[in-house]
């Protein structure tokens, strides 16, 4: 999340409600499995204690120490570790634990590679709301916004613009229900001011909107 006065269209979630959402995101992650998979839910699982406690540095090591070796695995574990691992390089960069240069060395590598990002409630508005997808559907755009935030909503560690390969039916992702954005990670922007108000934006292409569960 953001400050709502850094951009008052911006809506905050308060820390109760990020807790139910991070909770969600743990009960529902049914991940899909590929041939060759290196990267395993008990990975994945090792990592949750630290994003609860919004322990960004260990949890960076830990999917760093996870990720290596992993070139050949293309498993929807690695996908979202791999996630795991640039938001917690930002969250690192917004508490001072790591410099917008070392991030950029870190998280560069990534382009080219499959990502799945963490599931959100769908908007019910028009409004980009932190930590909730926005979908938008029209003849010439078929895309997926979302702002992922740490929990006090001082600062949005990646604006994620996802550019879906196929036709989003609205109907199927309600208001408030939960989705999953996932594709290749093709474009990686750090904030050139080098603040702490925002750090990264991502873009995905190519990319796939569905049900956590």
């Amino acid at each position: 999340m953001i400050v709502s006065a850094c951009n008052p269209s911006f809506k905050n979630l308060n820390l109760q409600t990020m807790k139910k959402i991070l909770t969600t995101l743990i009960l529902f992650v049914t991940l899909y499995q590929s041939y060759g998979q290196t990267v395993t839910y008990d990975d994945f699982k090792s990592l949750i204690p630290f994003l609860q406690a919004e322990d960004w540095k260990s949890a960076f090591n830990q999917s760093a120490k996870i990720l290596k070796g992993t070139e050949n695995d293309s498993s929807d574990y690695k996908a979202i570790v791999l996630y795991i691992n640039i938001y917690t390089a930002a969250g690192m960069v917004s508490v001072g634990d790591m410099t917008y240069d070392d991030l950029a060395k870190n998280v560069m590598k990534y382009k080219g590679q499959k990502i799945i990002m963490s599931a959100h409630p769908v908007s019910d508005s028009e409004t980009k709301t932190i930590n909730k997808t926005h979908l938008t559907v029209n003849d010439s755009t078929n895309e997926a916004f979302t702002s992922a935030s740490n929990g006090k909503g001082t600062s949005i560690f990646c604006f994620e613009k996802i550019k879906v390969k196929d036709k989003i039916d609205l109907s199927e992702f309600p208001a408030n229900s939960f989705a999953r954005c996932g594709g290749t990670l093709e474009k990686i922007e750090t904030n050139p001011n080098k603040s702490t108000i925002w750090i990264l934006r991502l873009t995905v292409v190519d990319a796939f909107i569905r049900k956590p569960n």
